[in-house]
Parts: C-alpha cells; structure tokens; sequence
C-alpha cells in the first residue's frame, strides 16, 4: 500500500465513519435483543471495508481503517469503566472484522453475486469463531467469561445464526449500494479536512454515547 494524502484521508475517513456507526448503532443496539444486536454492526463494517477497497484499491488500508476504528472506540477508556473488557473485546471484534474482510475483499469485488453472498457469510462467521477462540482464552486467563461463551446455545447463535444472518444483511446493503451507477464513485470528495471533521464527530459521539 502507498501511502500518500489520499490513501490517508480515505482510511481516516472510513475509519470514522465506522467508528460513528459503532458510537451511535452500538448504543441502540443495548437495547434489541441480542441475537438482532448481533446481526447488525458487520453489515456496516463490511460495506465501509468495501467501499474503502474500492476507493484505495489496497486490502492493506482496510486493517488501517480498523485500526483507526479501534482507537476511536479505545477513547472511552477516559471515561469511567466498570469492564475493561466492555470496551477491549469490541476493539478486538473490529480488528478482526477488518482482517477477515481483508483477506477476501480482491474476490468479493470481482465475483459474481451469488459469490459475494457465499463469501460475505463465511467472512461473518469465520470473524466470529476467531473471536470465541480469543474469548475462550480470555476467560481462561482472566476468569471474565463473556456471553457469547457462557454456553454451547450461545456459542451457535453468535457465530453461525448471527454470523449467516449478518452475511445476508451485508449482500442486501452491497446490492443496495450498487444499484445506482452513481453511487459506485464517491458522492463527495474526500478531502483531509472532511477527514478530520469526520473524525472530530467520532470522538464526540464516542465519549457522549
């Protein structure tokens, strides 16, 4: 990956908004259930990660996009926490995600739909059976047994249920996003201002949210 201006202004930006998402559909998603919460934020991760690649032309710059994510979501350690771990695991779910999309997003650009479909769900589960796998050895080393582990049911429902219904959500917002030709070129011009900005708003939204 180049890194110039452009390159660093699109993965600050996209950074951003993923972190905007994870600010304001994170605190909604408190109060859905949890199988729906569940479903929700990779779709938008993986049309950010997309829409990235598509703007950078580089896989590389999708795990710079996560990581500008992460940090954005790294900034409610200022505030008071009652679980560290409230706040590491999504900063851990996002890198993943971003690395997991990262891996396939060459073939997912130029496949076929029913392709897309196939690997968007297995990138939505393969992230999530990472993500036990980590929090199987945090609890081992820390005693904290998250959710998402403290049965089998649960286990199932997060990584497969979750992981294929996520799939689908993401291929309904690639199709969505594709429709019309304009959209596949940037509606405005991402600038290093409009980068900050964007990022200014995350940070805002992070800490009052």
């Amino acid at each position: 990956m180049k890194l110039n201006l452009k390159t660093i202004s699109i993965i600050l930006f996209y950074g951003a908004i993923w972190g905007i998402v994870e600010a304001s559909v994170g605190y909604v998603l408190h109060f859905l259930p949890t199988l729906i919460a569940g479903t929700i934020l990779f779709p938008f991760a993986s049309i950010i990660l997309y829409r990235t690649y598509q703007q950078t032309q580089s896989s590389a710059s999708l795990l710079g996009v996560g990581i500008v994510a992460a940090t954005i979501k790294a900034i409610n350690f200022l505030l008071p926490v009652t679980n560290v771990f409230k706040i590491i695991n999504p900063m851990i779910s996002i890198i993943l995600e971003a690395l997991v999309v990262m891996v396939v997003v060459r073939s997912l650009v130029k496949s076929k739909w029913v392709m897309k479909v196939t690997l968007l769900t297995l990138a939505s589960i393969t992230w999530r059976v990472i993500f036990l796998g980590y929090m199987g050895i945090q609890a081992l080393t820390t005693g904290f047994v998250a959710q998402q582990i403290a049965s089998m049911n649960a286990m199932v429902s997060f990584a497969i249920v979750s992981g294929v219904l996520a799939g689908a959500m993401s291929f309904v917002l690639l199709l969505l996003l594709s429709i019309p030709a304009k959209l596949r070129k940037p509606v405005i011009q991402i600038s290093p201002i409009l980068s900050m900005l964007t990022l200014s708003v995350a940070f805002v939204l992070t800490l009052i949210l």
